[in-house]
């Protein structure tokens, strides 16, 4: 999908005049200027550092300064040998009315936590690539919009080998995996579909978690986006992240299967869920509150391991009806077969979700029912609509599928114990699906 928080927040940022150049060669980084550093932590026992700077370099269309944050323990012995480049998210800058907010968004860390970042060990890259956005926030330049992919394999760069530009920073890394959502999702998405990844020879990222693209590539020289349907791999593993809102509206188009490309649908969850941005006292109390954030962070420990030879889980698919596509708010719309509860069939199914083990028996713990999509809001707010939408059931219904909290709790413990068999959930969060189970009050 030209994805449709890049169509709603970012239209009309393109100037009349598009820059057509070439595209990006090798690295071009000439200075990195730190403007703060603080020590924050511990995560896991790990002091880490985190530093605001400044990223000059040269790129086609002229010289860029633009801001970077970068995080890493700050004793070697603590480094995993894993960067993250976060492709900040700038959909909202400059555009304060949006209920997310006109400020930068570092979606690795909203999604997966610095707890779980950086209690692992690895250190982290976040740079500011959009033209647009850097003249929004008057934090640098950029000469032409699409110096935003040099700039993007720049802080690739940077993460690999920081000691060559600045002094007192991260230690070098082995593996860097990059990690985009939405508007992001999109232009990383683009990235691979376009082989950036291999122009200047050796892949800039490893490996890429792209998420919410809705089967859309950003093109930065067109300033716009495209449909990019199948598999996006270039010189480097991709991991496709999508919620049943991406993958209902257009995202069915990235499903492929190819040996450096895997596909996770999560279902039961929206594109931005109250734990991202929390709409429930601003206009929509019906805000999906599921997170994803557990599926997410087995997917970065998944690549991770991928990296290192060991083969990620399967393809895991949402079950789509055979209803003709159509078009809803400029995507292909398909719409997911549904249980007599209204939930999502198939996907990765979350503890919120039933399921059925291998025994036969059934697991998960639904107490409503979840749309990745807010139907109400479709002529309405779009970030809204995209926010999804839960049901509560009943209290009969309740009582009668938990009996007791026991139940209730046996229910969640044996879905979490599934997902971490499946390599869907890491052991840490099937531990927190538990005790929030034990913390529930049903009646």
């Amino acid at each position: 999908m030209q994805f449709r928080i890049a169509q709603s927040l970012v239209a009309g940022v393109a100037s009349s005049l598009v820059f057509v150049i070439a595209p990006p060669g090798r690295a071009e980084i000439t200075k990195v200027t730190v403007t703060s550093a603080k020590d924050i932590g511990p995560f896991g026992g790990k002091a880490y550092r985190e530093i605001d700077a400044t990223m000059e370099g040269r790129a086609p269309g002229g010289p860029y300064s633009v801001p970077v944050t970068l995080a890493f323990p700050t004793s070697p012995a603590d480094h995993s040998g894993v960067a993250v480049v976060d492709i900040v998210n700038t959909a909202t800058i400059g555009r304060a009315q949006w209920v997310i907010g006109g400020r930068a968004l570092p979606l690795a860390r909203i999604h997966m936590g610095d707890a779980f970042l950086f209690g692992g060990g690895r250190s982290y890259v976040a740079p500011i690539w959009d033209k647009a956005a850097i003249e929004a926030l008057k934090t640098g330049s950029i000469a032409a919009p699409a110096d935003g992919y040099t700039i993007i394999g720049d802080a690739g760069e940077l993460a690999r080998n920081s000691a060559r530009y600045m002094a007192d920073g991260p230690p070098p890394v082995k593996t860097i995996i990059a990690y985009g959502f939405s508007q992001t999702g999109e232009l990383l998405r683009g990235w691979h579909a376009d082989k950036y990844n291999t122009r200047s020879g050796r892949p800039a990222f490893d490996g890429s978690l792209v998420g919410g693209a809705g089967g859309s590539c950003r093109d930065l020289i067109v300033q716009k986006g495209k449909r990019c349907p199948g598999a996006v791999a270039d010189g480097g593993k991709v991991i496709i992240f999508a919620t049943e809102t991406d993958v209902e509206s257009g995202g069915f188009e990235e499903r492929a299967d190819r040996p450096d490309y895997r596909v996770i649908e999560v279902a039961g969850v929206s594109h931005i869920p109250a734990s991202a941005a929390d709409f429930r006292q601003s206009g929509m109390p019906e805000q999906s509150p599921v997170d994803f954030g557990p599926a997410l962070r087995a997917a970065l420990v998944n690549m991770e391991a991928w990296i290192e030879g060991t083969e990620p889980p399967p393809n895991v698919l949402i079950e789509l009806t055979d209803d003709p596509v159509r078009d809803v708010q400029g995507s292909p719309y398909r719409k997911a077969k549904r249980d007599a509860d209204g939930n999502a069939l198939g996907g990765v199914r979350l503890p919120h979700l039933p399921r059925t083990l291998e025994n036969g028996s059934t697991a998960g713990a639904p107490v409503g029912s979840n749309n990745g999509l807010a139907w109400k809001h479709e002529n309405g707010n779009f970030i809204f609509f995209i926010s999804g939408s839960f049901e509560p059931f009943p209290p009969e219904k309740l009582k009668t599928l938990y009996p007791n909290q026991a139940a209730y709790v046996a229910s969640v413990a044996a879905a979490a114990d599934e997902l971490v068999r499946l390599r869907q959930i890491l052991p840490e969060d099937a531990r927190g699906y538990v005790l929030a189970a034990e913390a529930v009050k049903l009646d």
